[in-house]
């Protein structure tokens, strides 16, 4: 394992592949352990590719302190310029998109290119505000709000899937409350991503930007990414016929990352 120090905080991270230069910062919740990450798609492939644990999950520290999305965009710049990085893409997606949008603000300099993925500025571009409600919301509530397709009809066709998800929720949740450290990192993760607000800022984002959206995502539903990008200067939008996190399936979700990225 690999950390370094930054803002007081020991980082885990990881750097593979080749090629130009590319910081991921994925969801909340997530860490490098997880599956369905950076390095398990094929942006590892034609990049090198730098991502790390959040203060408060995986290996890294967990603070006693709040800490804010701006923290942990100052984290991400900090930690990029410590393994000399000078340059780089940016890609984040879901809450890692509010902390790629506040690096891009803090340090334009060091952005190349800028990918926003199923995500959103808070403040009047804020979407649903339930994250700090799930633990209330029923199986079908969440389900929904991962996949409007995921409606009544489709749980009822679909019964094995439907246990699953609970099943993986609820593991999720025991291994949270099992761990005082990782369960503080994400309530103080809620809550930074409850406090996120950058829409009224995003105009003075200079870097070539690409927000992409899912269809079918209910908790940053078209409206809420298109006003996304509109609100910076030539952004690029696409829409995936994808939920929330389905579009990390789909390859031409990455083909068009990938493009992008490769200018």
């Amino acid at each position: 394992m690999s950390f370094i120090k930054v803002n007081g905080i020991n980082l885990h991270y990881e750097i593979r592949g080749s090629g130009p230069r590319v910081l991921f910062l994925h969801g909340i919740g997530a860490d490098l352990k997880n599956l369905v990450g950076i390095f398990n798609s094929p942006v590892p492939q034609q990049f090198t590719v730098l991502a790390f644990d959040y203060r408060g999950l995986g290996e890294s520290d967990s603070p006693a302190e709040p800490f804010s999305i701006a923290d942990m965009a100052e984290d991400a710049a900090g930690l990029a310029a410590a393994v000399g990085w000078d340059r780089y893409h940016v890609l984040g997606a879901s809450m890692g998109g509010m902390v790629a949008q506040e690096l891009a603000l803090r340090h334009p300099d060091v952005v190349n290119r800028l990918v926003l993925g199923v995500t959103n500025a808070g403040g009047a571009n804020a979407g649903p505000q339930v994250i700090d409600k799930l633990d209330q919301m029923s199986t079908a509530e969440k389900l929904k709000l991962s996949d409007t397709r995921q409606d009544e009809a489709w749980a009822a066709a679909n019964p094995e899937m439907v246990t699953r998800f609970e099943e993986q929720s609820r593991a999720a949740r025991e291994a949270l409350q099992a761990n005082p450290d990782f369960f503080r990192g994400f309530n103080n993760q809620v809550q930074a991503v409850l406090q996120h607000d950058t829409f009224n800022r995003l105009q003075q984002i200079t870097a070539p930007t690409l927000v992409f959206g899912g269809r079918y995502d209910g908790s940053n539903p078209p409206e809420i990414t298109r006003a996304l990008a509109d609100q910076i200067p030539g952004a690029r939008y696409e829409l995936f016929e994808s939920g929330h996190g389905s579009w990390y399936f789909d390859p031409a979700a990455w083909q068009l990352i990938i493009e992008f990225l490769r200018g």
